[in-house]
């Protein structure tokens, strides 16, 4: 089995400075992973790999404009599918205004990514390019506009099969202060697809929702409409569906949370496919009254592919999963972690109808 660098990750001191104003830490994790099925199709066989990721954080709060920034490295090695090993660099930067009438932020990332997707049933690397500005302007105490302008690109490396995507999307929301803990809102997306499959696709959405306490103890945000695809290219089409986003957290305890998600939209997958996603999940965090302040998280998610228009081939997905894990403080630094996830996907495509499961046991150190 290969290496990386099997060595405990060394402390670092915080680095606290300008009255506090700005910070720097560092942290580094060391994991071992068994997935049964890295390449997620029928068949597809499992490997155990180390992971080793070194990173450092930087912020900084003081002025007009708050300051955050990431940078990191992750490192693995698997025994026997050697092929699969990488060291993957990311980055991220975050700038924020929170004072004055405009307020907002904009966010800049740059990631080298390799990982299993089951649209396509390959394990893939890419380059993966991100931006967006957000802005928020009150127009009097009822109501506020919002805007999200956003850019992606993933960019795919040694793999001649797969497409690169790049996306650009505008985000367009007016909301309506109902209560101090409740705002109503509603909103228009446009969104432009390019795939170097020939392919481009132009969706537009309308949706209305709510957002902040939902209900007694329910708070997030709610939102639903409709969407269009236009897409283009030798068998593109025009197709329209109903687009769902939802995110709530219920606090049931001072020791017990649970949080669902759910999102029903349009994609497209590497191979230069229109897909419409549904997914839903339900997680539970559990901070158990024991002397010891471990956090046990539990979780189930199901959710549905439909692969649109002629290349799509009539393909549809269904899957389901589960996860569990356990969180222990070791020291004040320190932590250790184990998880267990398991993915059943069934398809009416033989080859992408497969089980996965994971695990990992992970070691963290941050200063």
């Amino acid at each position: 089995m290969a290496v990386v660098a099997a060595i405990a990750p060394r402390a670092a001191a915080l680095i606290d400075f300008n009255d506090g104003h700005d910070q720097v830490t560092v942290n580094a994790s060391y994991g071992i992973v068994y997935d049964s099925n890295v390449f997620v199709h029928a068949g597809g066989g499992g490997d155990t790999s180390q992971v080793l990721t070194l990173g450092a954080d930087y912020t900084r709060r003081a002025g007009l404009i708050g300051v955050s920034a990431s940078v990191a490295v992750a490192a693995a090695r698997y025994a026997d599918l050697t092929t699969e090993n990488f060291t993957n660099p990311s980055f991220h930067l975050s700038l924020s205004k929170g004072q004055g009438r405009l307020t907002g932020g904009a966010d800049l990332s740059v990631q080298r990514e390799s990982r299993s997707d089951a649209a396509a049933n390959v394990r893939a690397t890419s380059w993966n390019y991100g931006s967006s500005l957000n802005v928020r302007y009150p127009v009097n105490d009822r109501y506020y506009f919002t805007s999200t302008t956003s850019y992606s690109l993933r960019d795919y490396v040694d793999n001649a099969a797969l497409f690169n995507l790049s996306s650009y999307a505008e985000a367009v929301d007016v909301y309506y202060v109902y209560t101090s803990k409740l705002d109503f809102l509603g909103g228009y997306r446009i969104r432009r697809g390019d795939a170097e499959g020939g392919s481009h696709t132009l969706d537009q959405s309308l949706s209305l929702g709510a957002s902040g306490g939902i209900l007694s103890k329910l708070n997030g945000s709610v939102r639903a409409g409709y969407q269009w695809r236009d897409e283009s290219g030798a068998s593109g089409g025009r197709y329209g569906a109903l687009t769902t986003s939802l995110a709530l957290t219920w606090p049931v305890n001072k020791r017990v949370l649970v949080s669902a998600l759910a999102s029903k939209d349009f994609t497209t997958t590497e191979t230069d496919i229109s897909v419409d996603t549904s997914a839903f999940s339900l997680t539970t965090s559990l901070k158990p009254a024991l002397k010891v302040k471990l956090v046990l998280d539990a979780g189930i998610e199901y959710s549905t592919s439909s692969f649109l228009g002629l290349r799509g081939g009539g393909r549809e997905d269904h899957a389901w999963s589960f996860n569990a894990g356990v969180s222990i403080p070791l020291f004040s630094k320190v932590s250790a972690a184990v998880a267990y996830t398991y993915t059943d996907n069934r398809s009416n495509v033989a080859f992408s109808q497969f089980t996965r499961y994971t695990v990992t046991c992970n070691l963290s150190v941050r200063y």
